[in-house]
Order: C-alpha cells, then sequence, then structure tokens
C-alpha cells in the first residue's frame, strides 16, 4: 500500500508539473516578447525581434502592405511579427511548423518568421533545397491567414480545405518557393504527384476562380468545391 501511494504522489506531482508547463508555453506563444530585445513599430506593423532590427525593415513592410492591400479582405488592425533569427528558437515557438518559414498562432495575432536576412529581403528553412523566398512575400501570406481568420472566424479557417486558404494566402503574397514557371513546369510534367509544386497549384487554382470564373472571395471560402475538380479545370487552361 505504502509502494502504491508513493508512485500516486509522483504520478501526480508529475501530471501538475506536465499541466504548468503546457500552460507556460502556451503563455509563451501568446505573450512572447520577453524573448525578443528588439521591437520597432512601422505603420501597422509591430516588429519584435532578437537582433537589431536594421533600417530595410522598411523596404520589407512597405512590399508586404502593397501585397496585403489586394486582398478585398484587408484590415488595418495591428500585426505582431517576431523575428526569431534562428533555426531552434523558430522551431521551439512554431510547435507543429518547425519546417516552414512562418507560422501564424491561432487565437491570436502573432506570427513567427523562421531566420531571416532582412537586407536581402529573404526568409531561410532548415532544409537543403528550395529553403529560401521573400520575406516581405512571406509577411503578406502569414498576415492574410489573419484575415482570413477575422472575416470567417479562428474555427472555420483552421477546419476549410487547405488549397483554398494556402492558395488565397499565395495569390495575396504574389511569390513562392520556388518560381511560378517552376511549377508549371513540375505540374505539366508530373500531374499526379504534387509534392513539389502543391503551393504553386493552389495558388493556380485560386487564381483561376477569382480571375477566370469570377467568383468573390467570399463565394471562394464560403462555398464547396470539388478540389479535384477545380485542379483539373486549372491544369486544363494552363497556358
Amino acid at each position: 500500500m505504502k509502494k502504491h501511494g508513493k508512485l500516486s504522489r509522483i504520478y501526480k506531482v508529475l501530471s501538475i508539473s506536465a499541466a504548468v508547463i503546457a500552460v507556460a508555453y502556451l503563455f509563451l506563444l501568446l505573450f512572447p516578447q520577453p524573448l525578443f530585445a528588439y521591437s520597432a513599430q512601422y505603420g501597422n506593423f509591430n516588429i519584435h525581434s532578437r537582433e537589431p532590427i536594421g533600417p530595410e525593415i522598411e523596404t520589407v513592410l512597405n512590399d508586404a502592405e502593397v501585397r496585403l492591400r489586394r486582398s478585398p479582405i484587408y484590415e488595418t488592425a495591428d500585426r505582431q511579427i517576431y523575428l526569431t533569427n534562428g533555426y531552434g528558437m523558430y522551431a521551439f515557438l512554431s510547435h507543429k511548423a518547425y519546417s516552414s518559414f512562418a507560422n501564424s498562432v491561432p487565437f491570436s495575432e502573432n506570427v513567427f518568421i523562421n531566420k531571416t536576412d532582412i537586407a536581402a529581403d529573404r526568409v531561410y528553412m532548415n532544409r537543403a533545397f528550395n529553403n529560401s523566398r521573400s520575406l516581405s512575400g512571406v509577411i503578406a501570406h502569414e498576415i492574410t491567414h489573419l484575415f482570413i481568420q477575422h472575416r470567417f472566424g479562428t474555427l472555420k479557417a483552421i477546419s476549410m480545405p487547405i488549397w483554398k486558404k494556402e492558395g488565397y494566402c499565395e495569390y495575396i503574397a504574389g511569390d513562392s518557393t520556388i518560381t511560378s514557371e517552376e511549377g508549371l513546369r513540375r505540374w505539366r510534367e508530373n500531374p499526379s504527384d504534387d509534392t513539389g509544386y502543391r503551393y504553386i497549384k493552389y495558388h493556380l487554382m485560386v487564381k483561376h476562380l477569382l480571375e477566370k470564373e469570377k467568383i468573390s472571395v467570399e463565394d471562394l471560402f464560403e462555398k464547396s468545391f470539388d478540389e479535384n475538380e477545380i485542379a483539373a479545370t486549372t491544369f486544363a487552361s494552363l497556358p
């Protein structure tokens, strides 16, 4: 009985410790400012960094703002951008999105960005190939996710088809990890496996619906579409 009681106490302590760690981690995702020594505000952007913020950030943010204003669901709300400046810190703060360029945290306005070179307008991912894209485009992509959440609700945004939300965010960002030309080539050469060009494909599907089918952004997210049918129609219309 004593041994059983001791094990029970240990289990209780471990359970409480795990709960405390989980709550602390969630709190850190929502309020990560203590980890970032440098901050600056440019328009609607609040930039936080673990390294000094160079003046080139203003050019990057102006470019991101131009891209964002293309969206009919554009908002002027403040945006919290956290430049983690390293693969390790990004992996810690982005949880499941560790192998990505950036991650927007549901139920918050926080956007975490992977390793960056502000002067070169680049974001880097910790992998050997297709491992960089424009910082301005990544910021526009992630803020567009927030626009979608605000307009249609966070839970709906989380559960909606990936091709819709990622395709629209890429459409607004205007660029991707590979060029549109390279994405088109890969799609034509291997239409049965989109592993190497998926986001370009989603971008083109959304572009087809918005520009050729002339549907509204509201209809894009509110109506149901057959993904395979849209992909086939888009593929057939490729130049």
